[in-house]
């Protein structure tokens, strides 16, 4: 049966079949061929129970607060609010990008949106500073991805869904990670930007940034509503997106009106689209965890992996390099949906924190997105910015590793990614 569902998924993932037929086809496969006591109907049923839990409904809500942003003056605002503090340093517009991805991050929790609000405000700025385009790419690729770790996650939510795991504990625990990340990125921006002979912009003045700051208060005033309602407990995550939504609604209509109501129309136009792709991949995916646990499939895996008795840390380091040759090949949500339900009873049985376990796999999921040959993000930005996709490619491998160093760190320091859940909820 395994061996069935490994050639049914790698034929259909390089014949170019769409994501929801490559996770689609071989459960209904192996329903038909090995499980001939159970009603092949059992897979529309999980079809609809996939995309059925109440948590998920804050996917399509974080994703419409995004998209509003994405649509007014939000991100610009950001943008140069972050400029004005760190574009003197050298390297500054790098570092103004990977803070501007961070904040934005913390507003949307969709990579995608991240992706064209920060960078197509800031590829064009950077190239006419003189930074080579491999090097823009690769930041501003990385540096997108922090959107996944920096709460709201719909990453965190999905894992969330499919374990059970408190999604404000994972909402939280993402937020050291996250800064790591973004940190590290900026590091070596600076290292790079002095070596390239990159010239210094001019320090802002105490009045501009005064200026920038009174002019984003109101879009930082998002992350407050959504994460300090959560960690009060005043607001569950499916609360706070719709606070979100009506924060930046209201920010966009009411504040800046930059938004009409026709222009909520094609924005929700927009997220339903989105929604419906990330939802019928969960609904496929949903068919291919049950098969994988009727199959039994988790259970032989935990007794094969307990007969090997790998330390904690060296699960969690096999967990990690199963993740990064997956995402190498699926995106990140089909990764996500597929390995988790095996790993997930394997790290219970180890002890492992599922908080802990949720942040490595995302992580890794920043790391995967970005990975070549079949990083999604990869093809995304060469869309966006109208590059080849050899030459996004090319700037990539650096902050693979960069990633893959703050992957170990968290790995080996669980610490920074359950101290603030820990605080928060117990």
């Amino acid at each position: 049966m395994i061996a069935s569902l490994i050639v049914i998924l790698a034929i259909t993932l390089f014949a170019s079949f769409p994501m929801f037929l490559v996770l689609g086809l071989p459960p209904l496969a192996n329903v038909l061929v090995y499980f001939k006591d159970v009603d092949p109907i059992i897979i529309v049923q999980k079809w609809i129970s996939g995309v059925s839990p109440f948590p998920l409904i804050a996917v399509p809500l974080f994703i419409f607060a995004a998209e509003i942003m994405l649509k007014g003056e939000l991100s610009a605002r950001l943008t140069n609010f972050a400029h004005k503090l760190v574009g003197h340093i050298h390297g500054g517009l790098a570092h103004t990008l990977c803070l501007s991805c961070m904040i934005f991050g913390a507003l949307s929790g969709s990579v995608q949106a991240t992706l064209a609000a920060i960078g197509g405000v800031m590829y064009p700025s950077l190239r006419k500073e003189g930074y080579k385009d491999t090097f823009i790419l690769g930041l501003t690729v990385a540096a997108a991805e922090v959107a996944l770790l920096i709460p709201p996650s719909i990453s965190a939510i999905v894992y969330g869904v499919l374990t059970g795991t408190s999604i404000g504990a994972l909402f939280l625990g993402g937020i050291i990670p996250g800064v790591l990340m973004g940190l590290i990125y900026m590091a070596y921006s600076y290292w790079w930007a002095r070596k390239h002979g990159v010239p210094r912009l001019p320090r802002a003045t105490f009045k501009e940034i005064t200026v920038a700051t009174r002019q984003a208060t109101w879009p930082l005033g998002l992350p407050v509503v959504i994460i300090g309602g959560i960690y009060t407990g005043i607001l569950t995550p499916t609360e706070a997106a719709a606070a979100g939504i009506a924060y930046a609604f209201f920010i966009e209509k009411f504040v800046y009106r930059s938004m009409t109501l026709k222009d909520l129309y094609a924005v929700a136009l927009k997220t339903g689209t989105t929604t419906a792709l990330v939802f019928i991949i969960l609904a496929a995916s949903e068919a291919l965890s049950w098969v994988l646990t009727y199959g039994r499939v988790p259970q032989l895996a935990t007794q094969a992996a307990m007969a090997l008795k790998p330390s904690p840390i060296m699960l969690l380091m096999i967990i990690n390099l199963i993740f990064f040759i997956a995402l190498m090949f699926f995106d990140g949500l089909a990764a996500k949906v597929v390995l988790v339900p095996i790993i997930f009873p394997i790290a219970k049985a180890y002890g492992i924190d599922p908080v802990h376990l949720g942040v490595l796999v995302t992580i890794n999921c920043t790391i995967g997105t970005i990975t070549p040959p079949y990083g999604c993000d990869l093809f995304t930005a060469a869309a966006l910015f109208n590059q080849p996709y050899a030459k996004v490619v090319k700037g990539v491998p650096i902050f693979i590793v960069l990633g893959v160093i703050v992957l170990l760190i968290c790995t080996y320091i669980p610490e920074l990614s359950v101290w603030i859940p820990n605080m928060a909820f117990k």
